[in-house]
């Protein structure tokens, strides 16, 4: 059976968004779903989260792995972990990768992401971990730069795909499919 794992972003859970379409998509071609709630979600913690989905029992060998915002920080933390296998492929969307846009939202608590980000992504550990990269991206995310997710994009030769006036890909976007996600992983095999 094909696995995917479903890491959702700051302050939010596997339900929001675009998920229950992606879960169904992916449910209807034959794949397993774990799509854990991560504690303590407010503030991503990158050690946090590793022991936690280390101790979750699921094999995370040869999976689908697909993130949101700090849920995608959350899959190339994992991808760089030692414990962690090698999987399919990684779907990144509206990859968060600093805070350079963070200091004018009102959302966002000084030190809330401390402990999410590694000081450097090594790209060949990357690459040997994750046979496939997809990003998915909106061209005008307010809180997760662009030019910086297309940079790491071309750094892993992954497939890139600009959602147009997307935003972050969250509720307030009002997407709530991305048919564009569906044609890449249909393309690269992957359903």
């Amino acid at each position: 059976m094909k696995k995917a794992v479903f890491l959702h972003g700051t302050d939010g859970n596997p339900n929001d968004n675009w998920w229950s379409w992606l879960r169904k998509l992916l449910e209807e071609n034959g794949y397993e779903i774990f799509a854990p709630t991560l504690p303590e979600n407010h503030t991503p913690n990158k050690e946090v989260y590793d022991k936690f989905l280390k101790k979750s029992g699921w094999d995370f060998s040869d999976n689908l792995i697909i993130g949101h915002s700090s849920g995608a920080t959350t899959a190339l933390n994992l991808l760089t972990s030692d414990w962690f296998p090698k999987v399919k492929a990684t779907v990144l969307l509206g990859v968060f990768l600093n805070e350079n846009l963070l200091e004018s939202v009102s959302w966002h608590d000084p030190g809330q992401f401390n402990n999410l980000f590694k000081p450097e992504y090594d790209i060949s550990v990357l690459k040997d971990k994750s046979n496939k990269y997809i990003f998915v991206h909106g061209d005008n995310d307010p809180y997760c730069d662009y030019e910086d997710a297309k940079k790491l994009a071309r750094d892993l030769e992954a497939d890139f795909i600009t959602i147009y006036n997307g935003h972050h890909l969250w509720s307030t976007s009002g997407i709530k499919e991305l048919p564009e996600l569906a044609e890449a992983l249909n393309s690269n095999d992957l359903l």
